[in-house]
């Protein structure tokens, strides 16, 4: 396994993502919390997307990668850095969401569709427009749920575009945990505890 450069946080606790899809599915994703404040959390996940996320040409998220996220409390967001299994980074990954509600065992949050990525090169891309549109034409995002995430969305890539999203301190809180085979093996051990139930994937 090769060696990379860790934020010396450590594990807090187990906890699960209560993670809702419109209009009417959800997924419970065991993550470990890694460190958390009055103004964010950070938490570590093992993704199991089915087929890559290729964007422009680049393989951004595969099945098995480990990803770090930040959440702020109050935003529309959430921001994780990708590590692919021989813990290097892949590139960042926004997720439209409704800001996190905390619960007994973790927080819940809603994906309001539309997404954000810098690759390495620095490229900013957003993803899953036509979904998000169709969502509005449909009726299942209601309008104001879709101005919430419009102007998310339109915030995060003004700041990527000005090379503000990822300031040093988010870089340094999104890097691994110096224990991350621990916390991998932790995940991956409750996830197979759910027995049949499986994280949602995102759509393409």
């Amino acid at each position: 396994m090769a060696t990379t450069q860790s934020s010396g946080i450590g594990i807090l606790r187990l906890i699960t993502i209560e993670y809702h899809r419109l209009p009417d599915k959800v997924g419970y994703l065991p993550s470990l919390l890694l460190y958390e404040d009055d103004d964010r959390m950070v938490v570590l996940n093992v993704l199991n997307r089915p087929t890559p996320l290729v964007v422009n040409g680049y393989s951004l998220i595969d099945w098995g990668c480990t990803a770090v996220w930040l959440i702020p409390n109050g935003e529309w967001y959430d921001l994780g850095a990708v590590y692919d299994s021989d813990y290097k980074l892949r590139g960042y990954y926004c997720d439209i969401t409704t800001p996190a509600t905390r619960t007994s065992i973790g927080y819940r949050t809603t994906d309001l569709m539309l997404d954000l990525c810098v690759l390495p090169d620095g490229s900013v891309s957003c993803l899953d427009e036509d979904e998000f549109l169709a969502a509005v034409q449909t009726g299942v995002l209601s309008p104001e749920l879709a101005e919430k995430a419009r102007t998310a969305l339109d915030g995060l890539m003004e700041k990527a575009m000005k090379g503000h999203l990822l300031s040093p301190s988010v870089v340094e809180l999104l890097r691994l945990p110096e224990n991350v085979d621990e916390a991998r093996n932790t995940v991956l051990t409750a996830r197979y505890r759910q027995g049949t139930q499986q994280p949602l994937q995102k759509r393409e």
